[in-house]
């Protein structure tokens, strides 16, 4: 899986659920949930993010509750988190639902904001088309890549029972 867009860069440890999407604003639809993403570190970052755009964080992103502050990101167009490493609590929300977050350290020193860049979470890449360099990370499992890509867990394991059940079919 590919996934190509311009950085917003958030280097600091340990932004918790909280900082990216504000409890007080769990009640309102995700549209408007989005509108306060990262807002009391960059009060400006909600409405300068266009769809498609990559956030890059520092270690232990997405730390603290298990409150699904990925789904105002996925709301306001975030294609992609890498981080030098995540909340495991936010990394398997975010897969559920869908969102891409791939965990590479040394991501925070070999980007800046305004970056374009390529992740190819099969080959365990993390390109910076602005600078032409290249960097390794893990690449994520095969079924965590498929679920990302068909929506999130619900579908995935909807596909897979459809598979299971043609293959038990034919049997």
């Amino acid at each position: 899986m590919k996934v190509t867009g311009t950085v917003w860069k958030f280097p600091q440890d340990d932004i918790n659920t909280d900082q990216i999407r504000r409890s007080i604003y769990s009640h309102l639809p995700l549209k408007e949930q989005a509108k306060h993403c990262l807002e009391t570190i960059d009060p400006e970052f909600p409405a300068k993010v266009s769809p498609g755009d990559i956030l890059v964080g520092g270690k232990n992103f997405g730390c603290g509750s298990s409150r699904p502050a990925h789904l105002a990101l996925m709301a306001m167009g975030i294609a992609a988190v890498v981080a030098e490493s995540f909340g495991r609590l936010f990394f398997r929300n975010s897969i559920s639902g869908g969102l891409l977050v791939t965990p590479c350290p040394g991501v925070v020193d070999f980007v800046n904001t305004g970056d374009r860049i390529e992740v190819d979470t099969a080959a365990g890449t993390v390109s910076n088309l602005t600078t032409g360099a290249s960097m390794k990370c893990a690449p994520l499992p095969a079924f965590l890549r498929e679920m990302v890509e068909l929506g999130g867990e619900k579908p995935y394991l909807k596909a897979r029972l459809a598979r299971d059940a043609k293959a038990g079919a034919g049997a």
